[in-house]
């Protein structure tokens, strides 16, 4: 007899690493996309079309466009480490939920800032983040999922 047959979590293992290496690269494309779109930006003088303006018909379509623009390097940076250590860590534990979440999540967090946001024009992935964070917490607790 093995001692993978013994515990179980041995025996999963490799599976959980595979599933760590498949949300660890999408996490990276994710933060390479982002990062690629803010260099983008440099050649459109004024995003603000692409960004959230609440309460305002030609503002919808930043709900889908926002998320990708970014204000500044620091703004990136912050919302690429989260994309990166939250997306990560969803796909890891979490992986077809947060497939099915995370459109929802992206339209809805725009949708709501596009709602309930007061004047000016809003952008980044900050809702996102915020999001896989609550997916993450909502689904550990739901599930009783003590390492999530």
């Amino acid at each position: 007899m093995d001692i993978v047959d013994l515990d179980p979590e041995l025996a999963a293992a490799p599976a959980v690493r595979v599933r760590f290496r498949r949300a660890l690269y999408w996490s990276m494309a994710s933060v390479v996309v982002l990062w690629l779109v803010f260099f983008l930006q440099g050649f459109f003088p004024d995003v603000r079309a692409f960004s959230i303006q609440p309460q305002v018909r030609s503002g919808l379509l930043g709900i889908l466009t926002a998320p990708l623009l970014h204000g500044s390097t620091g703004h990136l940076a912050a919302n690429g480490l989260s994309v990166l250590i939250l997306g990560t860590l969803a796909g890891t534990v979490f992986p077809r939920a947060t497939l099915r979440a995370l459109p929802l999540i992206w339209i809805g967090s725009g949708l709501g800032t596009w709602l309930i946001a007061t004047g000016g024009f809003h952008l980044g992935a900050s809702g996102v983040t915020h999001g896989l964070g609550f997916l993450i917490f909502t689904l550990g607790i739901l599930r009783r999922d003590r390492p999530a």
